[in-house]
């Protein structure tokens, strides 16, 4: 007794750690996507003319956007989030899994400071991608010694997705799994992939493997093989920094890079299907509809993923070559889609006709998302398609597909799987649901509001990368700046909620208690109402300048006191500026 006894409590202690653990994850990349994010408001506006930062800057801050928020903040969470859905389909991570967990966090926060220094402090501005020899051409901006820092700092970040994958086959592998006994690691691994659903006898578990597994461990096995040629990159630049004679071919530097360049955007989407996976079916109250189909489309992926970042570069090699190059890369990057075409089938019906839970915020977020995936994801075989890839490659169509994906897809995944999980992480209650519906709300009108410009903007040759566009695309960046604004409330709202849900207690003591169940949960009329008179001040400006983008920020600024609970004054508000728009547009014509 006294034995089982000191078994439970070793468990419970494991599960703890865990626990917190995943809490600093989220924590800590939700203060990354802040950054980051601000920092991409300040691109943006920039190119909308507003507070225009030097082109200089611009680049350094593209820099930072692109790591902190594409790594730092939506892989990074994600991995976290991955070890809690492993332990609730019940391994235990524990061990080298846990310790891998560890270390993963420690080398991300290792690389996101290296990579905050030496571009913000040192100025390197060679674009998140780095393309080379870029870094070695900073024009004086930056040393080589900076580029040599980077580059070790980016190389952290490497080590944080080998150790996550590390972490990742230790937990899915170990006893947990329920392989025969004696079973060898190669078996273990074919188990973990759910080859069990096609050869039961061969690949043979004590119970059916849960489907969120299988994303995993295919996304920890093609990023093992992924990072290694971008890890070898990087130490070839850090040498050249040391050696200038040292160099690299630039089209064989390009291909290192999108080896690893496409396979990342999968650090994204699988752990978000599996999160999917498992709290789709949690919330439909049922099985996973034709589960064991998904494990025949992930032997597809877990081969093709790793293969096809030559669709970044469908005319990038000599024309000898590039036929073979886009005969292959062209119906292998459409072979990809068939695990996301089998999941988003499959999520659906699973939520057909069920009892879908559609009270929970997490609920709500999931099925956007669903929407948001399928909506990027025929954007992704439309680029796919090498004719049309001539017409949108390097353009702000690109830019407007990427954030669709990132923001609107995988982003209300990871804002649904904390909505989801929290409570069960802190043993708290969430503050206020009628807030994550906000959060919800602004954020898809605002993300769509704000990616719809860029891909028009692309369609109609924009080029991306440009810290200043070419005057007849000024006004679609203006028009998308109030939307901008809204994805900025948004999370705004999003980290009050979390706040006042964790009980900071400075917090606390400046705002007042929780407030009671039945109590309504709205701000003062006073403060409403002050939101709604400033966007009426704030359209004024259109009558003398910028219609397109003054006035829609008074519309912005009345549709926030409506959701604040102001539905007159904000009513009104949105109408004044809506009278402004129409005189200031009459007037300039």
């Amino acid at each position: 007794m006294i034995v089982v006894e000191r078994v439970e409590t070793a468990t419970e202690d494991a599960r703890a750690r865990l626990r917190a653990l995943v809490v600093r994850y989220v924590l800590t990349s939700t203060a990354l996507l802040l950054v980051g994010g601000a920092l991409g408001g300040v691109l943006r506006q920039s190119q909308a003319d507003l507070v225009v930062v030097s082109p200089a800057l611009w680049y350094e801050l593209m820099t930072a956007h692109g790591l902190a928020t594409f790594v730092g903040w939506a892989a990074f969470c994600l991995m976290g989030l991955s070890f809690w859905v492993l332990q609730e389909c019940g391994f235990e991570v524990r061990g080298w899994g846990y310790r891998w967990a560890v270390i993963s966090w420690w080398t991300m926060v290792i690389g996101v400071t290296g990579v905050v220094i030496t571009v913000l402090a040192q100025h390197f501005a060679g674009s998140w991608v780095f393309l080379y020899p870029l870094p070695f051409s900073s024009t004086g901006q930056w040393t080589e010694l900076t580029t040599a820092l980077f580059s070790l700092s980016v190389i952290f970040v490497g080590l944080s997705i080998f150790a996550y994958c590390f972490g990742v086959l230790a937990v899915v592998t170990g006893p947990d799994l329920g392989a025969a006994p004696g079973a060898g690691f190669a078996n273990r691994l074919g188990c973990a992939l759910g080859l069990g659903y096609l050869r039961p006898r061969r690949f043979s578990t004590e119970r059916p493997l849960p489907f969120a597994a299988i994303p995993l461990t295919v996304i920890a096995i093609d990023m093992i093989i992924a990072t290694l040629p971008l890890a070898v990159l990087l130490l070839l630049m850090i040498v050249q920094a040391i050696q200038p004679s040292v160099t690299v071919d630039p089209l064989l530097a390009k291909s290192m890079l999108w080896w690893f360049g496409h396979p990342v955007v999968y650090l994204l989407l699988f752990p978000a299907v599996a999160l999917y996976y498992h709290l789709v079916p949690r919330l439909a109250g049922r099985d996973l509809v034709a589960g064991h189909v998904i494990a025949v489309a992930w032997s597809i992926a877990v081969v093709a993923n790793v293969i096809i970042g030559a669709h970044h570069m469908y005319t990038d090699f000599p024309e000898n070559f590039q036929q073979s190059v886009n005969t292959f890369s062209q119906p292998l990057t459409y072979a990809v889609t068939i695990p996301s075409a089998i999941s988003l089938f499959s999520l659906a019906f699973t939520m057909y006709r069920s009892a879908y839970d559609w009270s929970q915020p997490a609920a709500r977020f999931l099925a956007v998302a669903l929407v948001s995936w399928l909506i990027a994801g025929l954007q992704g075989v439309g680029l796919a398609t090498i004719q049309f890839d001539a017409v949108a490659h390097n353009t702000l169509w690109i830019v407007g597909h990427f954030h669709n994906m990132a923001l609107i897809h995988i982003g209300m995944v990871i804002f649904g799987a904390i909505y989801a999980f929290l409570p069960a992480l802190t043993g708290r209650d969430w503050y206020s649901r009628r807030l994550a519906d906000w959060h919800l709300v602004l954020t898809v009108v605002g993300g769509y509001g704000s990616v719809v410009p860029w891909m028009w903007q692309g369609l109609e040759g924009a080029p991306r990368r440009f810290a200043v566009l070419p005057g007849e695309y000024l006004s679609a960046s203006q028009i998308a700046m109030p939307f901008v604004l809204l994805i900025v409330v948004g999370q705004g709202v999003f980290v009050w909620n979390l706040a006042r849900t964790l009980g900071l207690g400075w917090l606390v003591a400046a705002v007042g208690p929780r407030p009671a169940e039945d109590e309504p949960e709205r701000p003062g009329e006073a403060l409403a109402a002050l939101v709604a008179a400033c966007g009426t001040a704030l359209a004024l400006p259109a009558l003398w300048h910028s219609p397109f983008l003054w006035a829609p920020l008074g519309l912005l600024l009345g549709y926030v006191a409506v959701a604040l609970g102001a539905r007159r004054q904000g009513a009104w508000s949105m109408l004044s500026a809506t009278l402004l728009l129409v005189v200031g547009l009459a007037l300039q014509l």
